[in-house]
C-alpha cells in the first residue's frame, strides 16, 4: 500500500482568483471594473493560473528532494521530541 502524498497547499484556481479579486478594493479603491473584459482582471486570472500550477508542482516534489532543498537552504532536520501542551487551571491529573 503506497503512502499518501502530502498536500502542502490544495487551493484551486477559483479560490486563488477569488482571493486576488478580494484584495483589489483594499489596495486600489479606484478600481471599479471587475468584469472579465478588464485587463487587470485578466492579469489576476493569469497569476491565479500560474500560482495553481506552481502549487501543483510543489506538491509533487519527492520527500528526498524536499529534504535536500532544506539542507541547501541551511534548514536542519529537527530531532523527534515529546509533545507539549497546556492544561487548563483547576483540571486534575489523570490517575
Amino acid at each position: 500500500m503506497p503512502l499518501e502524498q502530502i498536500q502542502l497547499d490544495d487551493r484551486t484556481f477559483e479560490q486563488l482568483f477569488a482571493e486576488g479579486r478580494a484584495r483589489i478594493p483594499v489596495h486600489t479603491p479606484e478600481w471599479t471594473n471587475f468584469n472579465d473584459s478588464d485587463p487587470g482582471i485578466t492579469i489576476v486570472q493569469l497569476f491565479a493560473f500560474m500560482t495553481e500550477n506552481l502549487l501543483y508542482r510543489s506538491n509533487r516534489i519527492p520527500e528526498a528532494n524536499r529534504r535536500k532543498f532544506l539542507t541547501l537552504l541551511g534548514v536542519p532536520l529537527q530531532p523527534a521530541s515529546a509533545g507539549r501542551g497546556r492544561r487548563p487551571r483547576g483540571s486534575r491529573s489523570p490517575g
